[in-house]
Formats: C-alpha cells, structure tokens, sequence
C-alpha cells in the first residue's frame, strides 16, 4: 500500500468565451459614382468588452471568405508642441499691424550691440 494518496494534478485552461454573432453584408452608395458598395457595420458595447474601445487601432487580414480583426496597440501621445509655436500660433491670429509691430520688436532684440562698456 501506498504510504501517501497520491492524485494526479490536473491543470485546466478554460478557453474565452465564444460567442457568434451574426451579420448581414450591406451596403452604401459610393459618393462619386453612387454605385452600391458592400459595407459591414459593427457596434455595440460587445466590442469594447473584446478589446475594441472607441480609437483602437486595427489590423484587418482579408482572406477569401474571412475577415480578421486585431487590436493594436494605439499609436503614442505626440510629444507637446513647444512654447514657441504655441505663441507663434497666438501671433498668426492677430491683425496685420500687430504681427508688424511684433517683427520689428524681434528686429530690435535680436539687432547686434556693441559689447558694454565701449562706446565707441
């Protein structure tokens, strides 16, 4: 007799859960030649819970008879736009004599000065 009971370790996976939904292709008039073209639309709160939020990128894999849809990873943040641009943006908006007016003053900041103290 066995000292120890001995069980075999079962180790199981339980796979997602599947579910079917159903679909009927359908279609949209192209805009330049109003030819009918074939059109799917998904929606629903379904999607989000599959990885499918509002943005989410996709890959799309054709296939005869078979569409694959994947999410991927969203594209990173741009970087902030610098200072600069933002105020560059500012001046673009005002009117033409003050975008003058602002010329001239960087005119003056950035016109070269004798070094202090020597006066010529």
């Amino acid at each position: 007799m066995a000292e120890h009971d001995s069980k075999s370790d079962v180790v199981t996976t339980e796979a997602p859960e599947l579910k079917i939904r159903r679909y009927t292709v359908g279609y949209i008039r192209d805009w330049k030649t109003h030819e009918p073209a074939p059109t799917i639309t998904l929606k629903g709160y379904w999607l989000e819970d599959a990885g499918f939020a509002t943005g989410t990128p996709l890959k799309i894999r054709v296939m005869p008879g078979c569409l694959v849809l994947t999410a991927q990873e969203p594209l990173p943040a741009p970087p902030p736009e610098p200072e600069i641009m933002q105020t560059l943006k500012k001046v673009c908006k005002l009117s033409g004599r003050k975008q003058q007016q602002i010329l001239e003053f960087i005119e003056v900041i950035s016109a070269k000065r004798p070094p202090a103290g020597k006066w010529g």
